[in-house]
């Protein structure tokens, strides 16, 4: 297949690159970094990309790398990162214990591991080069772990960095010996690969994420209130994709499974699941306070106001009608900057909402009786009194 059988408007075809970097995405302990970013990755991106950038002798018909923190602000990130991965030599995985149970990652991995369906196995092997980003404690991912540590040949920096992980050879000073050799390693083996072996051009499986529901975590629910036509898309041809369907893609990448509703169902789910509405500032204050009326207090809104200038009070006094309701405050957002940029954080934010504030249900069967410092007499919890 060349690239002309092939009908993309996504930047198919060029230009290609010698490695692309796939991580898992993880929600923060704290609000101190941006949810959908990590700098040490960012950081172990851009020095890997100077290494490959010095041992290439292709760089100038192959760009260096790729990674998801290069997509522009609204393009359609599944589209983006499949034409991304349709044009990479090698594909490197930071693997770390919340890799193997991100969706995201793991779509990205298989939609590169599509294009190997031809080789050999010896051969394919050679075009994805995982990294150790942090240590694994399974039995079960050892093999990857092991995969991850023959391309160092020093036998003291494979100890630190199977002990460690590159994430902490990379933050930590002491280890910077250390950093720069699995780094050498890893350029070394992307440039022989990309290089000796390039792949021929051929169009990766669609990126598709099935992100596991359980109980235990329940799927964010994401819906809209307003009186535009569904999909809403306030920003038009700025953002190739529905507000709604944006917000869910950035939710499943930091691993957080996700259903897009209408607001009937996304009133019955409410009771049992953390919620977003976006909320359209045309609607007006009056009917948003109706509409939402009754939601349980960790349902998160955004009023969203690209047609409302600056100096208009609208989207503010949308606002303020929420949190007078007692939601969590959120600022509105008229720019698609904005609203991008508050993407991650909305979801992350009603996920701790509801963990605050959602019901919590013991699991089912028997229970044993919590131990007591007072009276062994028999005590009426709902009531605190004792019962006769």
């Amino acid at each position: 297949m060349t690239w002309t059988d092939i009908p993309s408007t996504h930047g198919a075809g060029g230009p290609e690159t010698y490695f692309f970097l796939s991580y898992a995405h993880s929600v923060p302990l704290s609000d101190a970094a941006r949810p959908d970013t990590d700098y040490w990755v960012s950081r172990f991106f851009q020095e890997l990309a100077v290494a490959v950038r010095r041992r290439a002798t292709r760089a100038g018909e192959i760009e260096v790398g790729f990674f998801d923190g290069q997509v522009s602000l609204g393009a359609d990130l599944k589209q983006a990162l499949t034409d991304a991965l349709s044009v990479a030599h090698v594909f490197v995985p930071l693997y770390s214990p919340n890799y193997f149970r991100n969706a995201w990652a793991l779509g990205e991995r298989d939609s590169f591991l599509s294009r190997l369906a031809r080789l050999t196995a010896a051969r394919a092997a050679r075009h994805v080069l995982p990294v150790l980003w942090m240590p694994l404690p399974s039995r079960g991912d050892q093999q990857a772990a092991t995969l991850a540590l023959q391309v160092v040949p020093d036998e003291d920096t494979r100890a630190d960095y199977a002990e460690n992980g590159l994430r902490a050879l990379c933050k930590l000073s002491a280890y910077r010996r250390q950093y720069d050799t699995v780094l050498t390693s890893l350029a070394d083996r992307i440039v022989t690969v990309a290089e000796a072996e390039p792949l021929a051009p051929s169009r990766a499986a669609t990126l598709t994420t099935s992100p596991v529901v359980d109980d235990d975590d329940p799927a964010l629910v994401l819906t809209t209130l307003t009186e535009a036509a569904a999909p809403w898309r306030p920003y038009g041809h700025q953002h190739e994709l529905a507000v709604a369907d944006y917000v869910a893609a950035t939710a499943e990448r930091l691993g957080l499974p996700t259903r897009v509703v209408d607001l009937v169902e996304a009133r019955g789910r409410a009771p049992s699941s953390p919620m977003v509405v976006l909320v359209d500032a045309g609607v007006g204050a009056h009917l948003v306070g109706d509409a939402l009326d009754g939601l349980p207090q960790w349902v998160v809104p955004l009023v969203i106001a690209p047609d409302h200038p600056r100096g208009d009070p609208t989207p503010e006094a949308i606002a303020a009608t929420l949190q007078d309701a007692e939601f969590p405050q959120v600022l509105p957002v008229r720019t698609i900057e904005e609203f991008e940029r508050c993407a991650p954080l909305l979801v992350t934010e009603a996920r701790k909402q509801f963990l605050r504030h959602g019901p919590v249900s013991p699991p089912d069967g028997p229970h044993d009786r919590r131990p007591r410092l007072g009276p062994t007499a028999a005590f009426n919890a709902p009531r605190g009194k004792e019962t006769p």
